[in-house]
């Protein structure tokens, strides 16, 4: 167990680095991910034994998108996510055609479950022209011929690919809300990502979804090149007065060979900065009657089209988000099942491979991640951790032990700075808690880690050749 000496010098330490470069929604990183051979049929039988014993099985369904519009410069600027070149509709749609067909490898093993919600990503998937739509969510249909009643069907997409007739079918194809990345409202600053992106793209797309019964969700950017507090506050304001319900607020993350981490990082704010930013949003929203849902989501109470859905464990201890597609991400585990049978793996993330593997008639599956039970539990932590609330009584229900008392060093020591609170049935980020979630994951997870770069130091010292024999003497 770590000592409270190391757990303070740990915060100490990383109070001053950016936070969402850290955020994990699972556990281990993808850099862990190293089995190259994920038994799908395990899993399929693993699915179906815990229907067996527990009923209707909750499955989550992400559907990912590999193009994106072209910017200048690339990739907006700031995204780290695998993307190809756009080739036009026609490209697009031929893409969409393996994703059926890889829909179909599933239908054995989705038998008897039920849908609770489902995000179609990307890229952009505001990409498709207006018939698709239905096809996406009549192939949603056909694998889970049961949707929750209050399934969020969620499509995501960008303020300027979005008509009043992509919107209607979007609507009538049966998916209920949209989520749009405006990032800026600021059209100068928002210029920096290269996107054509006006404020008008933005309400007239709002407008639509209000008309049609949508609810909409906005994604916004902290955190940007040359932001202040009082730029990103107007535009908070704007969003407000436009009765957006729904607001993502969250930080840049910065890194790779993008455009600012390469040539505006100076232009970047400081952490503090960043930290001053999420504590003027925060407070702000929850003055205008917004209340926080995790540790960027917010919510206005009212909204008509809502549906009070949260992507995370429908049912505690229990995961199962179906990814189909480019780069699409599974996770699949339960604490029911024997221990390394629960599941993290990733699609091909190049193209030509996805597609390959599926004309092959193969699941497209790149490598994967077997979990070890700590390895399930920290994933679990992790997402609760995102939500700003751990439930100590659904924890000793689902794996038998008090999350509280297995790391009380740490809660302790969050407790003490101001960051958590603790009573018997719960725990609670407070304050600049959820701000540091990321670097409280990272936290919890440092033992597991140190063992896994133990591990990974150990393969690849196996992995070399043998050194040549000695020639001394000749």
């Amino acid at each position: 167990m770590l000592s409270t000496d190391f757990v303070n010098s740990y915060l100490d330490h990383h109070l001053g680095e950016r936070q969402v470069n850290k955020i994990q929604h699972g556990f281990p990183s993808p850099r862990y991910w190293n089995e190259l051979s994920v038994p799908l049929d395990e899993i399929g039988e693993d699915r179906r034994s815990l229907r067996e014993t527990n009923g209707k099985s909750p499955v989550f369904l992400y559907i990912g998108v590999p193009y994106c519009i072209q910017t200048d410069p690339g990739k907006c600027g700031y995204c780290l996510f695998p993307v190809e070149e756009f080739q036009g509709n026609a490209a697009l749609e031929n893409y969409y055609g393996y994703v059926e067909r890889e829909a179909e490898m599933y239908r054995e093993q989705m038998e008897d479950t039920v849908l609770v919600g489902a995000y179609f990503g990307g890229g952009t998937s505001n990409l498709y022209k207006a018939p698709v739509y239905h096809r996406i969510m009549d192939m949603t249909r056909s694998l889970f011929p049961e949707i929750a009643e209050s399934a969020d069907l969620t499509l995501e997409g960008i303020p300027q690919l979005f008509s009043r007739a992509k919107m209607e079918a979007i609507r009538d194809s049966g998916m209920n809300r949209i989520s749009m990345g405006v990032q800026q409202v600021n059209e100068r600053l928002n210029s920096f990502s290269g996107r054509k992106q006006t404020t008008k793209h933005v309400i007239q797309s709002l407008e639509w979804a209000r008309e049609l019964g949508l609810a909409a969700n906005v994604d916004i950017i902290f955190g940007w090149p040359q932001q202040t507090v009082d730029t990103m506050l107007e535009d908070l304001e704007t969003l407000v007065s436009w009765d957006v319900y729904d607001i993502t607020h969250y930080e840049l993350n910065v890194g790779g060979p993008t455009d600012f981490a390469l040539n505006r990082f100076h232009e970047l704010p400081s952490t503090l900065a960043n930290l001053e930013m999420y504590r003027a949003g925060r407070d702000f929203l929850l003055d205008k009657g917004y209340e926080q849902l995790s540790t960027y989501n917010f919510r206005r109470p009212g909204d008509p089209a809502a549906r009070d859905f949260r992507e995370g464990y429908s049912r505690f201890g229990h995961v199962d988000t179906l990814g189909l597609g480019y780069a699409a991400i599974t996770f699949f585990g339960s604490p029911a099942l024997p221990p390394g049978r629960s599941w993290s793996f990733i699609n091909h993330r190049s193209l030509p491979q996805y597609k390959a593997a599926v004309d092959a008639g193969r699941f497209p599956v790149e490598r994967g991640y077997r979990h070890t039970p700590e390895d399930f539990l920290l994933m679990g932590l992790f997402r609760s951790l995102i939500s700003r609330e751990v439930d100590r009584v659904q924890y000793r229900a689902a794996f038998g032990l008090d999350i509280y008392e297995k790391f009380a060093t740490i809660w302790d020591v969050l407790a003490g700075r101001g960051y958590a609170e603790i009573t018997p049935e719960r725990i609670e980020l407070v304050g600049d808690g959820a701000f540091y979630a990321p670097m409280f994951s990272a936290l919890f997870a440092e033992e597991r880690y140190r063992e896994l770069r133990e591990e990974a130091a150990r393969r690849k010292k196996e992995s070399r050749p043998p050194a040549p024999a000695s020639r001394s003497g000749q």
